[in-house]
């Protein structure tokens, strides 16, 4: 059971549940550029919000509320050609520009879910090989695209006029910067305890998990 409970430990640690994070979340936005959602009226009685009565009291019409429906519950490619008719821009380019950031979305999704695999791998299988993931190149390129894709569309905001896209993107932008820096911060602190342990004459049967190996009883 401990042998168990250390590999979980060192498996899933914070940096890989943060990886796994932006794999989902640049995965489903991105999905969320293609498959758009309808608005439904809804007919029961318990969903109208008005009633037209005649003059003798009856109820004549009801109208009803509209819902969002389907994968994602909103038309992408409405609500960008409204942002960019606000700009006096027509509707070709909203989806160009639209679809260009779901593929981009959907690219750094791809390559995230690579840094989440690529993490939980025996050891190694990862240290002991060079390459664009050994050198954290890819990892670097992950922080930095995402940053770049949340200045762009931040610029959107500011140009349509939308502050409150505006808040929820400077805040993906601050939690973005954060995981680099967690990331960044656990990376240096599990190469130094690899060095450490090579350089040691602790036995290989040693089964802690690399955090655990960090606080030696004095």
């Amino acid at each position: 059971m401990k042998k168990l409970v250390y590999l979980i430990d060192e498996k899933v640690n914070l940096v890989v549940i943060l990886f796994l994070f932006w794999a989902l979340f640049w995965g489903l936005n991105g999905g969320d550029k293609f498959f758009n959602g309808e608005w439904v009226r809804y007919m029961g009685r318990e969903t109208h919000k008005a009633e037209l009565v005649d003059l003798r009291g009856g109820v004549s019409y009801r109208f009803y509320t509209m819902h969002p429906t389907g994968w994602y519950g909103v038309n992408r490619d409405i609500q960008m050609i409204d942002y960019f008719k606000r700009l006096y821009l027509p509707k070709e380019y909203a989806l160009i520009s639209l679809y260009s950031i779901g593929a981009l979305e959907l690219l750094l999704g791809l390559t995230f879910s690579a840094l989440f695999v690529w993490s939980v791998l025996p050891e190694k299988m990862r240290e002991n090989k060079a390459g664009l993931f050994a050198d954290r190149t890819i990892h670097r390129l992950a922080f930095k695209g995402s940053i770049l894709v949340f200045i762009m569309f931040s610029i959107g905001d500011i140009l349509f006029g939308d502050r409150a896209e505006l808040w929820e993107h400077g805040t993906f932008i601050i939690l973005c910067l954060y995981t680099y820096d967690v990331w960044y911060r656990s990376d240096q602190f599990f190469l130094k305890m690899r060095r450490e342990k090579a350089a040691s004459d602790s036995p290989e049967s040693d089964t802690r998990s690399i955090q655990a190996t960090e606080y030696q009883q004095l």
